[in-house]
């Protein structure tokens, strides 16, 4: 296989963001904007107990059933801002994790694209790269947007690859959750798994990931078993 592109996800994968968010308060956030926006507080009370990323992916897939999509557009927006807030107090805090650099230079001077995608904020996502001093690196960032489902749909790992230039089957996806490998095997792009402290291994087995590694540093070498080099 010849890797042109990889697309890696951001939290958690290449940087510790999510570490220093207040995400209960996010869920709040997110679940009072619904019900300003005028959605039914049943749903939102019943899809809240998914979880915050569940629940942002459900409320739009049923407001789509009875609205135009520039309706369900605007009303995500409205959520996504309510819950950038509460990232953007964590951005400061957040910092690269280990073998993150050296990965990413590595791949660079393989002359492999790269791009982020991520269900965090994209303006939040745009700023930590530029301020870890990574942002050159990739030809494509896409976070949250009010125009694509999020992982595990395969909406942004999609517009990631388009963007970047590249044919998702000349591509890899790399993550640490079972969305991140579900979003790949959606896009039919090979999955790459990197747990984190919250994710098990098993998950990420059961989610169909072709490769998993124990950490950043040794991607450089799976790919290079990929490439054939």
């Amino acid at each position: 296989m010849r890797v042109e592109g990889v697309v890696f996800d951001l939290d958690a994968t290449l940087i510790n963001l999510g570490g220093f968010v207040d995400w209960k308060k996010a869920h709040i956030k997110a679940m009072d904007a619904y019900l300003t926006c005028g959605c039914p507080e049943k749903l939102i009370n019943r899809f809240s107990e998914k979880g915050l990323f569940n629940m942002l992916n459900l409320v739009r897939e049923e407001n789509a059933l009875g609205m135009d999509d520039a309706e369900v557009e605007r009303i995500q927006e409205e959520v996504y801002q309510a819950i950038e807030s509460c990232e953007w107090e964590g951005a400061l805090n957040s910092h690269l994790l280990p073998g993150c650099s050296s990965t990413l230079g590595w791949i660079a001077d393989q002359r492999m694209r790269m791009g982020v995608a991520t269900s965090n904020s994209q303006a939040v996502a745009e700023w930590i790269l530029e301020a870890r001093e990574i942002r050159g690196y990739f030809s494509s960032v896409v976070g949250r947007r009010p125009d694509l489902k999020m992982k595990p749909h395969p909406d942004q790992i999609l517009k990631c690859f388009e963007e970047m230039g590249v044919k998702p089957d000349r591509g890899v996806v790399v993550g640490d959750s079972v969305k991140d490998v579900q979003a790949a095997k959606s896009s039919n792009v090979l999955a790459i798994a990197v747990p984190s402290f919250f994710t098990r291994r098993e998950s990420l087995e059961e989610a169909g990931a072709d490769y998993i590694i124990d950490n950043l540093g040794a991607l450089p070498i799976l790919l290079s078993s990929l490439e054939g080099v």
